[in-house]
C-alpha cells in the first residue's frame, strides 16, 4: 500500500547572481506506488514528490544508477530540491535489477512506470504532455534509452499495464551514462593521469555482462539492442548530457558517440564535458550545472 506524507517543508538554496537565498517549499510525497498491473518484484514501485500548485505541472522522472545491480528509487539526485522549487513534480522509479532479471526487463519497467504516470497524471497533478526523464550512470543509460526507443516492441511489455499509452518523453537529461558497452574499457589517459585500478568491462562478471546475461564480447547483437544509439530517429526528444573528461568508470567516449549520432539525425543535443571530473562527484553539483538543467527543461516544458 502506498505511503502518504503531506505538507512537508523543505528549504532550498538557490544561488543567484546576487548571492544565496533560502526558500521554503511545501510539497507532499506519495511513496511505494505499484506501477504495474502484474507486479513481479518489489522494485517495481515509484515515489512522487508533488509541490503545492493549483494547476497541472511538468514532471521530471528520475532513474537511479547503480550499475543495474544496485541502487533504489530512494537514491534521488540532489537536484530534486531545485526542481520542486521551480514547480516540477518529481517521480523516482525503481526497476528490476540484473540479479532479478536480465535486459530488457529494466527498460520495460521504466516504460511501464512512464505509462502509469501518464494514465494517473491527474492524481499527481502532472501535465502528461510535459514529462522529461533523467538519470545518472546506469540510470543515464536507461534515460537515454527511454528517449530513443519509443515504440520499439520488445522493449515494451504491454502485460505490465496501459498498453495503449505512449512511453514517449519530451526531454532527456543523461548524466554520464554508457552507450556502447564494447567501448567501456577505452578509458581516458589524460588528464590528470591514467586511470588506476579501473573496472574491467570486457569480462563475464562485469555489470554489463550481468545485465545482458552473457559475456558482452560474445553477444554483440545483444550489446547493440541495449545501446540507445541503435534506436535514434528524427522524432526523438532533445538531449542534455553531462560527462566528466576523467571518468574512469564510464568512458566519456560513450557520450561523445551519443552526441554524434543525435546530431547526424538533426536532433537537439547539448553535451557538456566537465574538465577533470570523474564518475559523478561535487563538480556535477555546481550551480552552473543546475542552471543549465533548469534552463534546458524550462525551454522545452514551460
Amino acid at each position: 500500500m502506498s505511503k502518504y506524507k503531506f505538507c512537508k517543508t523543505i528549504f532550498l538554496i538557490l544561488l543567484m547572481a546576487g548571492g544565496s537565498f533560502g526558500f521554503g517549499q511545501q510539497y507532499r510525497i506519495i511513496t511505494d506506488i505499484p506501477y504495474t498491473e502484474n507486479r513481479a518484484s518489489n522494485k517495481q514501485l515509484l515515489d512522487v514528490y508533488i509541490p503545492e500548485s493549483d494547476s497541472l505541472m511538468p514532471c521530471l522522472v528520475w532513474v537511479h544508477g547503480g550499475a543495474w545491480l544496485a541502487g533504489s528509487k530512494d537514491g534521488l539526485a540532489p537536484e530534486i530540491d531545485t526542481m520542486l522549487f521551480h514547480g516540477y513534480v518529481v517521480a523516482s522509479i525503481g526497476y528490476r535489477l540484473s540479479s532479478e532479471a536480465i535486459f530488457p526487463a529494466q527498460i520495460q519497467d521504466c516504460k511501464a512506470a512512464l505509462r502509469y504516470l501518464k494514465t494517473k497524471s491527474q492524481d499527481f497533478k502532472i501535465d502528461s504532455s510535459r514529462i522529461a526523464v533523467a538519470g545518472a550512470s546506469a540510470g543515464g543509460h536507461l534515460a537515454a534509452l527511454l528517449g530513443t526507443s519509443c515504440g520499439v516492441g520488445f522493449l515494451e511489455d504491454p502485460d505490465q499495464g496501459y498498453p495503449d499509452v505512449s512511453s514517449r518523453v519530451k526531454a532527456v537529461i543523461d548524466y554520464y551514462g554508457p552507450t556502447d558497452f564494447l567501448i567501456m574499457d577505452n578509458l581516458p589517459v589524460t588528464p590528470p593521469e591514467k586511470c588506476e585500478n579501473a573496472m574491467v568491462h570486457l569480462t563475464p562478471n562485469s555489470p554489463e555482462s550481468l545485465l545482458l546475461g552473457c559475456n558482452i564480447e560474445d553477444c554483440p547483437e545483444m550489446v547493440k539492442q541495449a545501446n540507445p544509439i541503435t534506436y535514434i530517429s528524427p522524432d526523438d526528444p532533445p538531449f542534455l548530457i553531462f560527462h566528466g573528461t576523467f571518468d574512469c568508470v564510464v568512458t566519456p567516449r560513450s557520450s561523445l558517440l551519443l552526441e554524434k549520432a543525435l546530431k547526424e539525425n538533426s536532433l537537439s543535443v547539448n553535451l557538456h564535458l566537465i574538465p577533470g571530473a570523474g564518475h559523478g562527484g561535487e563538480q556535477f553539483l555546481r550551480q552552473e550545472i543546475k542552471t543549465q538543467l533548469i534552463h534546458f527543461l524550462d525551454e522545452i516544458l514551460l
